[in-house]
This record gives structure tokens, sequence and C-alpha cells, in this order.
């Protein structure tokens, strides 16, 4: 399965200024013996992803750095501080990479 972001609330991908969201993981690689080789580390270190909220291509917000827990990850209370076109994107911490996004008008 492929990783993924939702958020809510949401009507669509529309979501005010004054609403606290959640966004949701799923499908992300876990570190279980088909991704991750804990006899391996350092060699293989621990998959882990953090979020970006991202407007005009300039990152505006972060969540907590996180290890998905059976490929899935929630990030609470994240309220966005101004209406525009935002893409939030989960992220891979060894490198950066973008590995979902999800596109959010802001209202």
């Amino acid at each position: 399965m492929a990783a993924a972001l939702a958020i809510t609330p949401a009507s669509g991908s529309v979501v005010s200024t004054v609403s606290a969201c959640r966004i949701d993981v799923t499908g992300a690689d876990q570190n279980d013996d088909t991704a991750y080789d804990p006899d391996q580390y350092p060699a293989s270190p621990e998959i882990r992803y953090y979020i970006t909220a991202e407007e005009g291509g300039e990152e505006k917000g972060r969540s907590h750095v996180f290890s998905p827990n059976g490929g899935k990850h929630e990030w609470n209370g994240y309220i966005f501080p101004y209406a525009g076109s935002w893409t939030m994107h989960l992220r891979k911490e060894s490198d950066d990479s973008s590995v979902a996004n999800l596109a959010v008008t802001v209202s």
C-alpha cells in the first residue's frame, strides 16, 4: 500500500483557519521484519517520518518525528495560521524526501 495523508475536519480538502485538524497517515513503511532489521542497526536505522505544512513552497509548520505503528499515525491539533493553498507532506527524516502529500485549501 502506498503512503497517504488525510485531514479531518474537511469538506473535500477545504478547512477553516479556526479548525483544529487531525492529519492521518496510512500505508507508511513501518519498522517490521519486512522493512527494518534491528540487528543491522545502525546500518539499517529506524524508519522515521515527520509531516510538514507548506504554503507557497515554504514550510510553515512541522509535526514531531515519529515511527508509524502499523503504517499509521495521527498528528492532532494542527491549526493553519492563515487562509491559502497549502500542501501537507509526509517526509522521511533520513533524507527529507516527500513520500506522500495532500493539497488543502484553507479559508
